[in-house]
């Protein structure tokens, strides 16, 4: 029956026409009062006649304030103070006019359309009382009717300022959930203590000491600009409410707003890479426009998180023109949208589709475009899957690293950066040794007498967010309703943000002459199983009840904690503190070059023993873990040669059968 009720209420709405009516009622009632109050309600001295004819004219009068600035317009269940504003501007317009008709009366023989000063001043305040007054009456019966039996989400404002008023306005407006503000957060010391409309105002401290648990808060709700507050200061609180188990939301940015107003639906959860990013990178924004000044920049994996992201970094530095290479169609499309929407033109950025082993097509880009700078991003990236299939991972991470670094020396390219990851170091899969013989591979080029071409490699872990990530694995298995699946309860990763990791690998891009493997300051490891509660508890959600975490045992080569260097490596300070350039130990070009091509040779006829064999012997501390390749591992051991070698034994006539 109440539900019907409700239903019924919600959908119906007062006819304007009844509002007026009840306006002018209130106007007339005013009147007649005020005229009682002025004389102490004597009905003796009260001239009924006089009071008649001055009720015809005040009609009138008040209809064309009404009219004019039309109060009747507003939803009364959602009177607000633009509602209360159009009241008081056609109640002053009309005690303006009365007060001019009075005063022209004065002038007369006649008095009966004079009206005392008095009157007219307690009749503005009886209207602008009663007006305003049954609105927020009936506004607050049809809320109480409204939320009535439903769940109270208790909620705290951090930020006391414009931004926290809109916000509650918005949570007053809602009806699903039933928001009630409980009180506002902000670090002014000379609002704490204070209230703003009715609702007091605490520290941080205060907050999280008392009242989190005397009020039994559910939410806290970030209204706050976030340039104006330290992303450490987020952290903080973030940390604090997944603590005390609140769920914390952020608005959306003013311009996000959908028609220019706050609505408690376009409150959002905040993301894990709040709680996990750092501090701003500083970047040497003129050593890097400077060396993307009339530049063309070859991206290839361009579809990807990383590759999309460097073009986009590549193109707010001004690039003369940046070619973005992939082979994932439906990616680059959504990329090319996404950058002419920026308003980049189509001559600042080339979208090519190509395969990075296939010798023709490359060729024919470098011939096309002569690129003074390769971002070689492209690559199979996925441990299990690439202990599955060994082929691939040496055909597109080898064998597309070696063909395009090739191309690049014959094409006079100037840099050329190649992303490495950290599970090049003591690989223990498929996919770590086939990057760390891109390394070697890369490495030993630089090598060459008489190169010109700067081979740089940079090295770091896990970014978050990227494709086949845990992030966006775990965000899926949350909206799903569970249960999130990590490998292991122990195992832990380093992680950076995307964007992070890009403007670092354009900061290496520019440093040092060539040869070297820069790594990345990647901050400290991160528990999976940590991350993946605070994903649920940011979620709103508890971890264990809400949704169940479950382990599922580690996967064919991975580990358990990820290096950035091995234990016979080290590394050197650059003038970046979150870039250190990694003193690896050299490899002998000469065997390099000859292993590799054999290797890229064995792709014609090997198995995948066979493959993973030849890597084995290539990379001596790959070891692999938890996969079948195990019974493989046997200790190697070459003699390594260092001497110069004359680059006309690199000559492309060996480029593998393969391509």
């Amino acid at each position: 029956m109440y539900l019907k009720f409700n239903q019924y209420l919600s959908n119906r709405y007062l006819p304007k026409w009844v509002v007026f009516i009840f306006d002018l009622f209130v106007v007339l009632f005013s009147f007649f009062v005020s005229y009682c109050l002025r004389f102490n309600f004597d009905t003796g001295a009260l001239n009924m006649e006089r009071v008649i004819w001055q009720m015809l004219f005040v009609i009138p009068v008040s209809i064309i304030g009404f009219l004019i600035f039309k109060p009747f317009n507003g939803i009364i269940r959602h009177t607000a103070t633009r509602d209360i504003q159009r009241i008081v501007y056609s109640l002053l317009f009309s005690s303006g006019m009365l007060t001019f008709i009075s005063v022209s009366a004065r002038t007369k023989e006649s008095n009966l359309f004079m009206i005392p000063f008095s009157v007219m001043i307690i009749h503005f305040v009886l209207c602008v009382f009663l007006m305003t007054w049954t609105r927020l009456l009936v506004r607050l019966i049809y809320q109480n009717l409204r939320l009535y039996n439903k769940k109270e989400v208790r909620v705290m404002i951090m930020g006391a300022g414009e931004l926290g008023q809109v916000t509650m306005t918005a949570l007053e407006r809602s009806a699903n959930p039933n928001y009630k503000v409980i009180g506002f957060i902000d670090d002014n010391t000379q609002l704490q203590g204070k209230a703003k409309a009715g609702v007091p105002i605490f520290s941080l401290h205060k907050t999280f000491n008392s009242i989190i648990q005397s009020h039994q808060i559910d939410e806290l709700i970030l209204a706050i600009n976030r340039g104006g507050m330290p992303d450490e200061r987020v952290r903080k609180v973030m940390d604090l409410c997944i603590k005390h188990k609140i769920v914390i939301k952020e608005i959306p940015p003013v311009n996000d707003w959908l028609t220019g107003e706050l609505t408690a639906r376009q409150l959002r959860h905040m993301n894990i890479e709040d709680l996990l990013g750092r501090e701003v990178i500083a970047l040497d924004n003129e050593r890097i426009r400077g060396g993307l000044k009339e530049s063309v920049i070859l991206v290839t994996g361009g579809a990807g998180s990383i590759g999309s992201e460097l073009a986009r970094q590549l193109l707010k530095f001004d690039a003369h023109n940046v070619v973005i290479v992939d082979q994932a169609e439906s990616a680059l499309y959504d990329l090319q949208n996404e950058l002419l929407t920026k308003g980049y033109k189509s001559g600042r950025f080339n979208i090519m589709v190509g395969d990075v082993t296939n010798f023709f097509r490359m060729s024919q880009l470098f011939e096309r475009f002569h690129p003074d700078i390769v971002f070689n991003a492209a690559a199979y990236k996925h441990v299990p899957l690439m202990e599955e299939n060994p082929y691939e991972a040496i055909r597109v991470n080898i064998g597309g690293t070696q063909l395009l670094a090739r191309l690049s020396i014959q094409y006079k390219v100037k840099k050329f950066v190649m992303i490495s990851t950290d599970k090049a170091v003591n690989p223990t899969n498929v996919m770590g040794a086939s990057k760390r013989i891109c390394e070697m591979y890369i490495q030993s080029q630089s090598q060459l007498e008489g190169m010109k071409t700067q081979f740089i490699t940079t090295r770091f872990g896990n970014v978050l967010g990227s494709n086949g990530s845990v992030v966006p694995l775990f965000s899926k298995q949350i909206a799903a309703g569970g249960p999130v699946t990590i490998t292991h309860r122990d195992i832990t990763r380093y992680f950076m943000t995307i964007p992070e990791a890009c403007q670092l690998v354009l900061e290496a891009g520019f440093m040092g002459s060539g040869g070297e493997i820069y790594v990345f300051d990647m901050g400290k490891p991160v528990k999976i199983y940590d991350l993946a509660v605070k994903m649920i508890t940011l979620a709103g959600l508890e971890p264990g009840r809400d949704i169940k975490i479950i382990e599922t045992g580690l996967r064919p080569g991975e580990k358990l904690f990820e290096e950035l260097l091995s234990t016979k490596e080290n590394t050197l300070p650059t003038y970046h503190k979150k870039i250190m350039i990694g003193k690896i130990r050299e490899c002998n070009p000469i065997l390099v070059h000859h292993d590799v091509l054999a290797l890229l040779n064995l792709l014609k006829s090997a198995t995948d023993d066979q493959l993973v064999d030849a890597m084995k012997e290539l990379v001596p501390e790959f070891i692999s873990q938890n996969s079948p390749y195990e019974r493989l591992d046997h200790s190697i051991t070459k003699k390594q040669e260092t001497e110069k070698i004359p680059s006309k034994y690199f000559g492309l006539e060996n480029i593998p059968a393969y391509q």
